[in-house]
């Protein structure tokens, strides 16, 4: 088959788009559209299963509400009617129509309401790429069974140097965070308060370059906070102290942020 790269190249995009967190979906998205639109063959493909697609009626099935008035979302059991709505919805994702992470609040968060792009991944992108695969006989490799963890017990059996080849630095910081949900679950909260506080100062401020970057990382925080993603907490607030150089307006918060990702550090690493 011609240009087998190219539909090879765009199964691999959807694989890291079902690996990515929610901040950087977009990214991923768009290069996704833009494999699809430099490969000939799958936009053919696509556009004869657009032919037959009416998006305004299989969008009010798709995203449905069940029984007890939860939002849901339901795929089409039709080949041709996946392959056409998770096109169009990629494409509304990517122009702006839709916002990736409200779709994922709203129909694809656990059970706890957080955000989780896993559903998403698993009931949207994944048939739709093995879809795509199918339709041009890419073999797909298959998937290697998972090793169970080791335990916190077995870990602490282990010398230094080979618990270090497990699980790379922080080792004592894997634990302890999920043993220490209580003051782990609150530093989100605070770490979440202040970047928020600090947006709205930054309201005030005028517009400038430094102030949309800081804005944008502040935007990110609050998001890690909402996923519970401490590392990349730590390393936006690491990077904020010097965005925000400069700024006076937000001087204190940002100390402020770094004791309680400091103080968040401590607890995890304490002997």
């Amino acid at each position: 088959m011609e240009n087998i790269d190219e539909v090879l190249n765009l199964i691999d995009l959807c694989d890291e788009l079902m690996s990515t967190k929610i901040l950087f979906a977009d990214k991923k998205i768009e290069k996704i559209l833009e494999a699809i639109a430099t490969s000939p063959q799958v936009y053919e493909l696509l556009s004869e299963c657009m032919g037959q697609f009416n998006k305004e009626k299989e969008f009010d099935k798709a995203f449905a509400k069940d029984s007890s008035g939860k939002k849901v979302f339901v795929m089409p059991k039709e080949e041709y009617k996946i392959l056409a709505l998770v096109f169009c919805l990629l494409n509304d994702i990517a122009n702006g129509k839709i916002a990736f992470d409200e779709l994922i609040a709203t129909y694809f968060a656990d059970e706890n309401g957080k955000l989780d792009a896993s559903g998403f991944m698993n009931s949207v992108v994944k048939p739709f790429r093995d879809l795509i695969a199918d339709a041009f006989q890419v073999t797909q490799p298959e998937e290697e069974q998972e090793e169970l963890p080791l335990t916190p017990e077995q870990l602490q059996d282990l010398s230094p140097e080979e618990r270090l080849k497990i699980l790379p630095f922080p080792i004592e910081r894997t634990y302890n965070f999920a043993n220490d949900s209580q003051s782990s679950c609150q530093t989100f909260v605070d770490a979440k308060d202040a970047a928020i506080q600090m947006l709205e100062l930054l309201s005030e401020e005028r517009a400038t370059k430094q102030v949309e970057d800081v804005t944008l990382m502040l935007h990110c925080i609050i998001i890690s906070c909402m996923e519970k993603d401490f590392d990349l907490v730590n390393g936006l607030v690491s990077g904020l102290k010097y965005a925000a150089k400069g700024i006076k307006s937000l001087k204190y918060f940002v100390r402020e942020l770094q004791e309680i990702v400091d103080r968040q550090i401590r607890r995890e690493t304490r002997q």
